[in-house]
């Protein structure tokens, strides 16, 4: 996610917990969570077949072959006080990392519905732990991670019960990483590896001193992460203990690198210029002149990403040269900021208007030559990455607070 949707989703989203933290800045981190635990949880059904993580693998492709969503209906929709994030799937439970009401002096929450969006259980992050943040929820063996103000959580995807908690030196605003028996996050300034039960594998500083609008990705046995006032790229092995260990470091240069993509051996890294270099070595395979606004995803033969002119680019992964390109945003105060979600035949974005009392508009792009497909409006006027699991889409909107409305944020789901 880029530093303008970043800030953007903080001034929606965590609008309201300058309150919450106010009243809890002087409360001890984790408000009695445990801080490690001896036990692991078991691998909820579904796993690998959902969208369980941020980009729904660990190298975030975004990409949902077996869905195909034609022309779909609401099937069901929630609404929120505050904002919310992009959720998680796991076969028929969808999991939401909502935050508070503004000035409610509330935390955030992490909520799991099942397939008719009813809600199955709710966690009330402790002190600012969450909700402000703006960090999706990330499923992995049978726990439900996210990032807040202050630290990661850990809470069993059963039943939502607190597992670990984990204290940071700064918010973690993007996705938590899973990966085998570890998890990472990132704060910025620092890419913290903890194992399951909450034990710290090891710590690696970045010298970054801005928030974090970059997860880190995994592919080709490393964990590669981006920072952004240095510029630089960096591949280190996931499973040592004590002092992390660099494989490789790409600095071209260049500042306000985004979450890497890791695909088939390639890690396409968004900047000024979108990078592809091998993920294995840094090397790199070509750069090309786009600067995406929200991140890039992929079917593997071509990569998708919104630029700051509000079109939609497809480009080959071979090259960089680019096979179509349509405007879905041209019109003043519309944006296209939402990272791309790929499916059978579709690539799927939603605009933006803030300050407008507009509804957002979500389209399906034919992935093959850039037609629209279809489009719905929204019951919010921005929108934020859409999700794809068991034959429906989920689209997590907001109307912006300013417009002083009754809702907040409103999870979609949609089928056909």
């Amino acid at each position: 996610m880029t530093l303008h949707t970043r800030r953007r989703l903080l001034a929606t989203i965590g609008a309201a917990s300058s309150a919450a933290l106010a009243g809890c800045s002087t409360e001890r981190f984790g408000g009695g969570w445990p801080r490690t635990t001896e036990t692991t949880t078991d691998p909820i059904p579904g796993e690998e077949r959902g969208w369980a993580q941020f980009g729904r693998t660990p190298g975030h492709a975004g990409f949902a072959p077996e869905v195909r969503v034609d022309d779909p209906d609401p099937v069901w929709s929630v609404n929120f006080e505050g904002g919310l994030t992009s959720p998680a799937v796991v076969e028929d439970r969808v999991f939401v990392h909502a935050g508070p009401a503004p000035e409610s002096g509330e935390a955030g929450t992490v909520l799991a519905l099942d397939g008719g969006g009813e809600e199955r259980w709710r966690r009330t992050l402790p002190g600012g732990g969450g909700g402000s943040s703006g960090c999706p929820p990330v499923v992995h063996r049978g726990s439900v991670y996210v990032g807040g103000l202050d630290g990661v959580y850990a809470l069993d995807a059963r039943d939502g019960s607190p597992r670990w908690s984990r204290e940071t030196s700064g918010s973690v605003n993007e996705a938590v990483l899973g990966r085998d028996d570890r998890v990472f996050a990132s704060t910025g300034e620092t890419l913290l590896a903890l194992d399951t039960r909450g034990q710290e594998g090891w710590t690696y500083t970045t010298g970054d001193d801005r928030f974090s609008t970059a997860a880190p990705a995994a592919g080709s046995g490393y964990v590669l992460y981006t920072t952004r006032v240095l510029g630089s790229v960096v591949a280190i092995q996931p499973g040592t203990v004590g002092d992390p260990l660099t494989e490789w470091r790409y600095a071209p240069g260049e500042t306000d690198f985004d979450t890497p993509t890791v695909v088939d051996g390639d890690a396409y890294i968004p900047g000024d210029r979108l990078h592809a270099l091998s993920a294995a070595t840094g090397e790199v395979r070509w750069t090309a002149p786009v600067r995406s606004t929200a991140g890039v995803s992929t079917d593997g033969d071509r990569l998708y990403l919104p630029i700051d002119d509000g079109a939609l680019v497809a480009l080959d992964t071979a090259d960089g040269t680019e096979r179509w390109r349509v405007s879905l945003a041209s019109e003043e105060g519309v944006f296209l900021r939402t990272r791309p979600l790929v499916t059978e035949r579709s690539v799927i974005v939603t605009t933006e208007k803030p300050g407008l009392d507009e509804p957002a508009n979500t389209f399906a792009v034919d992935r093959r030559n850039g037609e629209v497909r279809w489009q719905r409006e929204q019951p919010g006027n921005i929108g934020y990455d859409a999700v794809a699991a068991g034959g429906r889409l989920y689209v997590p909107v907001l109307w912006d607070f300013t417009l002083d409305r009754e809702s907040g944020g409103t999870l979609v789901a949609l089928a056909n």
